[in-house]
């Protein structure tokens, strides 16, 4: 895939910075590809000044290459690399940030770019300890908004079976999909998803039957307390709440057709719940080769409508 056609335009509008690097086999050969407003604003780089150097940009004299040799290991092995790190910002001042590195994987199991999320932690004068790591950077716990809502014990709602903007995105993927087996994702476009786009998510589908999501909206980045751009669904936490969602997704890739995959969280009399539907897409083919989410959370207006799987409680 190319950098224009990888590129994400809901990278623009991130409040976590976000660069592409190029995937060389030779880690000297990696230059990077995109950085979005967010990755200036913490590094003092432009675009047009980080596009096209090397990866090496932000490291420095006390950048840890220890870590830097640990993620190329995780990379090689098509994992993501998670890890505190000291960098260098343009005007040569450092900051510690959390950073999130992980290949994008295609459909065809290859990948040719690396994904960077970074967040700033703070100045490298004081240590950094676990209660200082900001939510966006910690283990999601849940997948939901918080604190719960407390019901009445016995008198927990019944989870809803659709949502009016969820109804309105089946009806579109129905009609752009018109007489073929599957809609491609190229027909979903930044114009047409406009009113959903905060809500969306698009994971790949990789050969070996797993899911990297490609893009993370900013709502979903809210509610899900951090954005989740490259991570794979089965490497998040809570493993028994995942797994859930992870067949959810299968489920789509088996029926090619669009799936009402609910989940809640329960404890006692407190809950919450997120409305999502989950849609196939190809690259051109039948094959799906990509997953779409549009996820709405308990307090959004809802309608009556048909549900498919059982949501997940804890």
């Amino acid at each position: 895939m190319t950098i224009d056609n990888l590129i994400q335009p809901i990278w623009e509008a991130s409040p976590y910075p976000i660069a592409v690097i190029g995937f060389d086999p030779d880690p000297e050969d990696r230059k990077y590809f995109y950085v979005n407003p967010a990755f200036t604003k913490l590094t003092g780089y432009t675009a047009a000044e980080a596009v096209g150097k090397p990866a090496t940009l932000l490291h420095g004299q006390r950048t840890d290459q220890k870590r830097i040799a640990e993620s190329e290991t995780a990379l090689q092995e098509g994992k993501p690399f998670e890890s505190t790190i000291l960098h260098y910002r343009k005007d040569g001042s450092e900051y510690v940030s959390r950073i999130l590195m992980a290949p994008l994987v295609e459909p065809n199991g290859g990948a040719d770019f690396i994904i960077l999320n970074e967040i700033w932690i703070s100045s490298p004068d004081r240590d950094v300890r676990p209660g200082d790591l900001p939510d966006g950077f910690r283990a999601v716990t849940t997948t939901l908004p918080m604190p719960l809502k407390e019901y009445p014990e016995g008198q927990l709602p019944v989870h809803r079976r659709s949502h009016p903007l969820l109804d309105e995105l089946k009806a579109l993927w129905f009609k752009v999909r018109s007489d073929r087996i599957l809609p491609p994702r190229g027909d979903f476009d930044l114009g047409t998803m406009l009113r959903w786009v905060p809500h969306l998510s698009i994971a790949t589908v990789t050969p070996d039957d797993r899911f990297q999501y490609r893009l993370f909206g900013t709502e979903l980045t809210r509610v899900y307390g951090r954005d989740l751009t490259g991570s794979f669904l089965d490497e998040l936490t809570p493993i028994d709440l995942w797994s859930v969602v992870v067949a959810h997704y299968r489920e789509v890739v088996r029926t090619k057709m669009p799936l009402f995959a609910p989940i809640s969280v329960a404890n006692g009399r407190w809950y919450n719940e997120v409305s999502r539907l989950l849609l196939p897409l190809s690259s051109g083919s039948n094959t799906v080769a990509f997953v779409m989410g549009a996820d709405y959370p308990r307090n959004e207006p809802a309608s009556a409508g048909a549900g498919t799987l059982r949501p997940y409680t804890l």
